[in-house]
C-alpha cells in the first residue's frame, strides 16, 4: 500500500460507533487473512479505489501488529504508527469486529485471526 489514513473514516468498521451491517458477513469472511499471522494481505480503505488501495487507520491501530506487509510497510516508511490516531473507540481486534458485523464466532476463516495487540 502506497500509504495509510491517518484517521478512521466515519464510516469505518471498525470504529465502535459506526452502525454495524453496512458491510456483508462474507466481507468480513473475505478480510480475515488480513488478521493472520505473518499475513502480507493488508486491510484497505473501504473508501480507496479499486487498484490504489491505500491503507485503513483502523487496521493500523487494531489489526497490523502481526501483519508482516503492514510492518514492512512500516520499515519502508509508508506506514508511520505515530502519525495514526484515533478519537473514537474501535474493536479490539478483527475477530471482534467481524463478529460484531454477523460473522459467526466459530466461523473457520476467524480461527487463525491474532487477537493479541
Amino acid at each position: 500500500m502506497a500509504h495509510y489514513q491517518l484517521k478512521p473514516c466515519t464510516e469505518c468498521p471498525w470504529r465502535l460507533d459506526v452502525a454495524t451491517g453496512r458491510f456483508p458477513p462474507e466481507r468480513f469472511v473475505e478480510l480475515a487473512a488480513t488478521a493472520y499471522d505473518m499475513s502480507m494481505t493488508q486491510f484497505a480503505c473501504h473508501k480507496s479505489p479499486e487498484g490504489a488501495e491505500f491503507g485503513c487507520a483502523g487496521f493500523a491501530l487494531r489489526g497490523a501488529m502481526h501483519n508482516l506487509g503492514a510492518r514492512l510497510a512500516a520499515r519502508a516508511g509508508r506506514l508511520e504508527h505515530e502519525k495514526i490516531s484515533s478519537g473514537q473507540a474501535l474493536y479490539d481486534n478483527f475477530r471482534a469486529m467481524a463478529v460484531a458485523n454477523g460473522v459467526p464466532a466459530d466461523h473457520p476463516a476467524l480461527g487463525p485471526c491474532r487477537d493479541d495487540r
